[in-house]
């Protein structure tokens, strides 16, 4: 083995920078669940009434936590880059590993898009000129010249910052992260004070029966609650010298504190104007807070879901091309994915990659919205389901590997999670769900997501038979040290 490791360059071992500490794993995470989603999309969740919205996202969370402890059991245990796919590659082997982490890659990198349709609509709302030199129309919703111009600066931007380094990258998404939490507290703080209990009647839509409002509530609710995952993405980035325990911890409390962010900001809005008059606006929460405060509190309204905009891009950024780039060292997708930067320590070319989707966004336009958050809370369940399975798996096969950190109820508490993803897969999958996936625009762009994976895969086998990667190799590519 280490004789065909020295004599192919190929199966060199390449490492990224270690520079993440237990707050930059935290607000990694953080980031990511405080993008500019409360501002823009709000309206998707609160149409069905702030107490359907509460109970949705709580009960979500709760469902979720069984998922977040399988998580931070294996993340210290193989703390490898790409996380989702060293999981289920241990457990599974290398089919379940590609299929896995072709689908985490969309849970991330199709939000990529998603922000930089965003940015531009926070952008035009605080400077409202920008709306000039229509270019075309997508889903009934126009695409404007200086928009995609604003949305491709920005993923320029992001793709050169994630491709100088990790240190320059995790400094932004903690700074910007940081500052969406001391001003979103403000925001509830002043809902409270100056808010009023009436603005929350009626708790329910009267257009939908209760449990309905719940369920259509609870299945988009894992699309904003994602984001704990991309902490395995980065554990092989961990500081030297930090305790693996550190990672589990960041996880259990992104989950608990991404529960609070978004029941924290939905009863905000609905205190201080009446939510049925904002939910059909395009920035709901910056509606509500203008008309109670005027103008001026509008704008640090939007400056504030502008940096979350910023922090969930970035943090999807670094998490999407860190999949890309483990797949591509293990050999499950194209070598050239697994590339690093002589210089910078990076992966460039999946970063180059995730910049080159993201630029995508702007070019459809407000339409590609709901889309990606559907498609997206699909890609993060399948992914949440093979990494519960691992954990039960791992716990028969190998049940001596080393676990820093265990999760309470073993085995028991792994099958609760597998149930829950379940649950979820049946809420997007099954027609007429009230989450389902919308035919025709959803269902086509999974499938292409899907063929395009199938054909790299295809690519990445015929290169891996030409360089006589063996099962051996790979698991050493995959693993490391871990196999």
């Amino acid at each position: 083995m280490s004789n065909k490791k020295n004599s192919i360059n190929s199966l060199d071992r390449i490492s990224l920078e270690k520079a993440m500490s237990f707050w930059d794993f935290f607000f990694l995470a953080f980031g990511i669940y405080a993008g500019v989603a409360w501002v823009t999309t709000l309206g998707g969740w609160l149409q069905y009434g702030p107490m359907a919205v509460m109970i949705g996202f709580c009960v979500c969370g709760i469902l979720i936590l069984p998922i977040g402890f399988a998580y931070a059991e294996l993340t210290p245990a193989l703390p490898l880059t790409g996380g989702e796919v060293a999981f289920a590659y241990k457990a599974f082997g290398r089919k379940t590993a590609s299929f896995t982490g072709w689908f985490i890659a969309l849970a991330y990198i199709i939000v990529c898009p998603y922000e930089a349709i965003s940015v531009s609509i926070v952008l035009n709302y605080m400077f409202p000129g920008l709306n000039i030199i229509p270019l075309w129309t997508i889903v009934g919703y126009t695409v404007y010249l200086p928009t995609v111009i604003i949305g491709c600066i920005f993923s320029i931007f992001f793709t050169m910052l994630n491709y100088k380094g990790v240190k320059q990258a995790k400094i932004f998404q903690t700074l910007a992260s940081a500052c969406v939490l001391i001003m979103v507290t403000g925001f509830f703080v002043v809902a409270l004070t100056k808010g009023s209990s009436q603005n929350l009647q009626p708790l329910f839509t009267p257009k939908e029966g209760k449990l309905v409002s719940i369920f259509a509530v609870l299945g988009m609710a894992p699309f904003f609650l994602a984001g704990f995952e991309s902490i395995p993405q980065a554990a092989e980035e961990a500081k030297e010298g930090l305790n693996p325990r550190m990672m589990s911890k960041a996880i259990i409390l992104a989950i608990i504190v991404g529960i609070g962010f978004y029941c924290i900001t939905t009863i905000s809005v609905a205190l201080v104007a009446p939510w049925q008059s904002t939910v059909d606006k395009a920035l709901p929460t910056a509606y509500a807070f203008e008309q109670v405060f005027g103008p001026k509190c509008r704008i640090i309204v939007l400056s504030a879901a502008l940096l979350g905009l910023l922090s969930t891009w970035n943090g999807c950024f670094m998490t999407g091309s860190r999949i890309l780039f483990a797949m591509g060292r293990g050999r499950l997708l194209p070598k050239f994915f697994g590339e690093v930067n002589s210089k910078y320590k990076t992966p460039q070319k999946a970063v180059l990659f995730t910049g080159l989707i993201s630029m995508i966004g702007p070019f459809i336009g407000k339409g590609g919205l709901m889309p990606a958050v559907d498609i997206g809370a699909l890609a993060f369940i399948v992914s949440w389901f093979v990494v519960s399975l691992s954990v039960v798996k791992l716990r028969k096969t190998h049940p001596n590997m080393k676990r820093p950190y265990v999760m309470p109820g073993g085995v028991t508490m792994g099958w609760i999670a597998v149930t829950v993803c379940i649950f979820f897969m049946v809420l997007i999958l099954i027609p007429g769900a009230p989450a389902a996936l919308v035919w025709p625009v959803e269902w086509i762009t999974l499938l292409i997501w899907i063929i395009l994976g199938t054909i790299l895969f295809k690519i990445n086998n015929d290169e891996a038979k030409k360089d006589n990667i063996l099962d051996e190799d790979q698991a050493y590519l995959i693993l490391g040290d871990y196999k």
